[in-house]
């Protein structure tokens, strides 16, 4: 296996055209060799936290925040969140998630922000993500709190193509590895 990309971006090459996965951008959590676990920050869904508040909460909540799909893998309801003492997992400093359901229940009722609230993970098996990798359906890039916490109204999937382009012709060309002062070269 090459470097773990837990704590980069995934993001889905123009050339994939899965329909969950086009135009995506995962925040990767997990990546071993045992497999690799991720969350879709840019799907949406139609419900709210305050939709599924008294199913999930056992309580009304008004809060209109959008519940993301993270994946097509079922698991818990899980908040991406800047407030480390509500951390179950630190995917980086500054984002960390939570599915443990008392801290979910905390952050929701609390309206904790930054916060992404997210139904069910990308997984991917030994090996599978690497091959997709050699395949080109992705590109990567160093997560930022900044990029995590995306303003849902407008296109991460471009913004986070762009820079991971112009990050990897930097890399290609040398720009990465050059002196301040290239006089000192």
């Amino acid at each position: 296996m090459t470097t773990s990309l837990k704590g980069h971006l995934l993001i889905a090459a123009p050339s994939l055209v899965a329909p969950l996965f086009a135009r995506s951008v995962i925040l990767m959590c997990e990546h071993s060799p045992e497999g690799a676990m991720g969350l879709i920050l840019n799907r949406p869904t139609e419900a709210t936290v305050g939709d599924v508040a008294e199913q999930v909460l056992n309580e009304p909540l008004d809060w209109n925040k959008p519940i993301l799909l993270g994946g097509p893998v079922q698991g818990p309801l899980m908040v991406v969140h800047d407030a480390a003492a509500q951390a179950d997992h630190i995917v980086l400093e500054g984002v960390y998630t939570s599915f443990d359901a008392e801290k979910v229940r905390r952050l929701l009722t609390e309206q904790a922000e930054p916060s992404l609230v997210i139904a069910n993970y990308s997984g991917w098996g030994p090996g599978q993500l690497e091959g997709e990798m050699r395949e080109g359906s992705w590109l990567t890039l160093p997560a930022e709190p900044e990029l995590v916490f995306w303003d849902q109204e407008s296109d991460l999937w471009s913004h986070v193509v762009r820079r991971a382009r112009s990050a990897e012709l930097a890399r290609l060309i040398g720009l990465a590895s050059l002196p301040e002062d290239p006089s000192l070269n």
